[in-house]
């Protein structure tokens, strides 16, 4: 009881000097250094070699220990420096489905317009990907995050270290960014699809829009159609120059409606819905979205898409918050 409190006070003590911003600037207070396993076995012959010397009045020897010394102060200052005026930017960050890896773009620049050398950059010490920081050029790390539920994500606090130049300190620091990062449900597919009538090839009242699937006909040749699709055998016969046109059929209503599964709890409807969205714009159906208090009208395309995502990721996301911290 007393060590998991006498931790969490070290948390907060840490936390409340930790940066959060999108973009961060390191500053001296938030800064930590302490000798690496390597720094403290050369504090322990730098004491050997003293008390050598001291014994047996050796100059050479004094001359030796004090040199090691020497070199142990400074690089204290340039290990510390060697973090120090770093600026770390958040970029843009994609959503993604709930159980995947969040692919976090940061910018990496100098504030103190010097070089910086081996910085580490990840999420713990043991998971730190390097990168050298070249001053007036804009220096990027990809970092993954695993995701876990739907709705907006705060991103974890970040750890920047670096050992260099000798190993012998390690300086380290902890940042956060202040922008949440919106999960989408994870899609599951459904036992049995809703009958929305819309996945049948013309039947009766569909109507066509762009695809892939039937040979539709010919039409004139336009800058920029697909060389595959150019009627060589027309061409051939000196008829002209025509691209074949392709289509897929649709019902007119093709929308998903929240009652389609009134047997799934409701994170699972959520995943439902989700993949018939990502399937149907895979398809580049058109298709409506119906949820409770919220309709999303028939359109299609990645805005769409995307439209009809965030209000599955925001579905009583306040709600769903509020339950998980109570």
């Amino acid at each position: 009881m007393k060590k998991s409190l006498l931790k969490a006070k070290v948390r907060q003590f840490f936390g409340n000097r930790m940066p959060i911003a999108d973009t961060v600037k390191l500053q001296q207070k938030s800064t930590y250094i302490l000798p690496t396993s390597a720094g403290f076995l050369l504090v322990g012959i730098i004491l050997l070699m003293m008390i050598a010397a001291t014994n047996y009045q050796n100059n050479l020897a004094f001359l030796l220990t004090f040199l090691i010394l020497s070199l142990g102060l400074v690089s204290i200052l340039f290990t510390f420096k060697n973090l120090q005026g770093l600026i770390f930017k958040i970029g843009i960050v994609e959503s993604v489905f709930a159980a995947q890896m969040l692919q976090v773009n940061i910018h990496l620049s100098s504030q103190s317009k010097q070089n910086h050398f081996t910085i580490g950059t990840g999420l713990s010490a043991s998971s730190v990907y390097f990168t050298d920081v070249v001053r007036d050029q804009d220096n990027q790390i990809i970092i993954p995050i695993p995701s876990q539920h739907r709705g907006w994500f705060k991103l974890p606090r970040i750890m920047a270290t670096s050992s260099f130049p000798f190993g012998l300190l390690k300086v380290w620091t902890w940042f956060q960014f202040a922008s949440p990062v919106l999960i989408y449900p994870k899609p599951v597919e459904p036992p049995v699809k809703a009958e929305q009538g819309g996945y049948d090839d013309e039947e009766e009242g569909a109507t066509k829009v762009s695809g892939s699937d039937d040979l539709y006909g010919l039409k004139t040749y336009q800058a920029g159609d697909p060389i595959s699709r150019i009627d060589w055998k027309a061409l051939a016969r000196e008829r002209g120059l025509f691209s074949k046109e392709f289509v897929a059929y649709q019902s007119q209503d093709l929308v998903f409606d929240w009652s389609d599964f009134p047997t799934a709890e409701k994170e699972l409807r959520l995943s439902y819905l989700c993949y018939l969205v990502v399937e149907a714009s895979q398809c580049h159906y058109e298709y409506s979205l119906r949820l409770p208090e919220n309709y999303i009208g028939k359109d299609s395309g990645e805005q769409h898409k995307k439209k009809c995502l965030e209000a599955l990721a925001l579905f009583d996301f306040e709600k769903k918050s509020e339950a998980r911290e109570s």
